[in-house]
């Protein structure tokens, strides 16, 4: 463990010193936004708090997966949009004027939106795979709470519905194999369900995860509660169709890249040559080591090579639009994400004596040892 760290650190450190002074716009035809940020609103007495915990995919293989946008976008934000940014502009522009504190007001509404989206699995140019969560709440009660497992299909472009997956009329008409299934899940899930299983309904959400498909067992309205299986297992139960679209062949993805401006949040023109550039106050290794958690990443699975990661350092010195322009291991970046998101110490760029956003490019290279 400790040689392999001390490698990733090495190997960031000669990566930091070639590239880490690397500004602009890097063309890409990949890319997913992780975004974790709170925002306070206020519109006449209704102090709105929303939280965000997202990974959303912007584009993948030079598709902007404008399906895949609609149904996130509807999920959150309750309207369909083209992009993750024109649906949040317009969801965000509802909630009145953006404020840092929260006044004092005995008699002010307050709501609350927890949002999160959790990629799941990412088979490149087939599949990708969400955990989907929306809690609205006031001061007393929970108003709106749902969740949403699913699988979106790069080559058709769609969700995956039972219909595509699964053999319908073994499924819902075979006694024996709808026995067996209700008491696998019940031996696979993940806690004591407490026969508080509607399986009449079962199965309802699902997500492919690899080799393994989870089925969302409807206990909660967070998706706390499920089972997660191996394909063998419920292999009777997959349709024809969707075997075929296991083994279907994939086409070249080519060398599309994404527009510019889906990929990045667009800054001011003295934003794009500072006369100072961004710095870190210390050892950015070092801080970058100190946060960075390695749980849960397989040396045998994780490939190793460069993750490229852009990001913007505020005119505070705090990081946002953190984007992934590699995506070939989710749970690498997410561990990059989330070590980024806790780096303290950034000094802004400066043009003209004030300081500026800048957009930051920061290639690492990861190597197990």
């Amino acid at each position: 463990m400790i040689n392999r760290l001390n490698t990733l650190f090495l190997l960031l450190f000669v990566s930091l010193m070639a590239f880490g002074q690397s500004a602009g716009i890097v063309a890409a035809k990949d890319a997913i936004l992780y975004e974790s940020s709170r925002h306070l609103y206020e519109k006449g007495d209704t102090l709105t708090i929303i939280s965000k915990d997202f990974e959303w995919p912007k584009g993948l293989d030079g598709s902007l997966l404008p399906e895949l946008q609609h149904y996130l976008t509807s999920f959150f934000f309750n309207q369909p949009s083209e992009s993750y940014d024109t649906g949040w502009k317009q969801f965000e522009s509802s909630l009145g004027k953006e404020v840092r504190t929260i006044k004092d007001d005995a008699d002010a509404e307050r709501r609350f939106y927890d949002m999160g989206l959790r990629c799941l699995w990412l088979e490149p140019g087939r599949y990708i795979s969400f955990l989907a969560r929306l809690e609205e709440r006031n001061a007393t009660s929970v108003i709106t709470a749902k969740h949403s497992y699913f699988t979106f299909d790069l080559i058709n472009k769609k969700v995956l519905t039972q219909n595509d997956v699964f053999n319908q009329t073994r499924m819902w008409q075979d006694p024996n194999v709808r026995y067996q299934f209700y008491e696998l899940l019940d031996y696979t899930a993940n806690t004591h369900t407490e026969d508080s299983i509607n399986w009449d309904l079962l199965p309802n959400q699902f997500a492919l995860i690899g080799q393994n498909i989870l089925f969302d067992l409807g206990v909660d309205n967070g998706g706390g509660v499920y089972s997660e299986v191996s394909n063998d297992m419920v292999d009777v139960l997959f349709s024809k169709s969707f075997k075929k679209w296991q083994k279907q062949s994939l086409s070249y993805a080519g060398t599309k890249k994404l527009p510019n401006e889906a990929v990045y949040v667009s800054l001011s023109p003295d934003s794009v040559f500072p006369e100072i550039l961004p710095q870190f106050d210390g050892n950015l290794v070092a801080a970058f080591g100190q946060n960075f958690s390695d749980t849960g990443l397989n040396p045998a699975t994780t490939p190793v090579g460069r993750i490229y990661a852009s990001f913007i350092v505020d005119t505070d010195g705090s990081l946002k639009d953190i984007v992934f322009l590699t995506v070939n291991n989710i749970e690498l970046n997410r561990s990059v994400a989330a070590a980024l998101q806790l780096l303290r110490g950034w000094k802004p760029a400066m043009h003209n004596g004030k300081p500026v956003a800048f957009r930051y490019n920061l290639p690492l290279i990861l190597h197990f040892q």
